[in-house]
């Protein structure tokens, strides 16, 4: 069982955003003969990466008190959920890149940056820190908003197929 301090809910929130890293890496493996779009998917996860450490870091800066402290039991009900994600069989559902695009517009509005965003808001207190938290999750948002043009009408990545099972590239 996990306790409901903050401490707990900073794991789970970092597992989360690790999901999210393994969710984009998944969809760069699983259109790596395509480099453009692999490239694009890798850029994502990087991004991933980077939510994980902001939290990690926020986390160093807290006092064991603060760590200790009870946490908010919605959010971290919403983050138990988050971490039971089989990002296996949520790959599994991509056969094309249609399929890859629709799961990251779900993924990019779902449970786990909700998570990330109250601790971010919760914990962070210079106005500039918070700040650049909001740019960089903006900003990692927006480069899923450029997919479409880049990759161009629903029919055409229905066209783009995913590989199905392990990538060998």
């Amino acid at each position: 069982m996990v306790s409901e301090t903050a401490a707990s809910l900073f794991d789970l929130a970092i597992i989360g955003e690790t999901a999210a890293r393994d969710f984009y890496q998944g969809l760069a493996n699983k259109f790596c003969r395509e480099k453009n779009i692999s490239d694009f998917w890798k850029n994502l996860a990087t991004d991933e990466m980077e939510h994980a450490k902001i939290l990690e870091d926020l986390r160093k800066s807290l006092t064991p008190a603060q760590l200790a402290a009870p946490a908010e039991r919605e959010i971290l009900q919403v983050a138990l959920e988050n971490a039971k994600i089989q990002i296996k069989d949520v790959l599994d559902l991509v056969k094309n890149l249609n399929d890859a695009y629709v799961l990251a517009q779900l993924w990019e509005n779902s449970e786990i940056y909700r998570v990330f965003e109250f601790l971010a808001a919760k914990y962070i207190v210079s106005g500039a820190g918070e700040r650049m938290v909001r740019l960089h999750v903006t900003t990692h948002r927006k480069k899923l908003e450029t997919f479409l043009l880049a990759f161009g009408e629903v029919e055409t990545r229905k066209n783009i197929r995913a590989i199905d099972g392990e990538p060998i590239c």
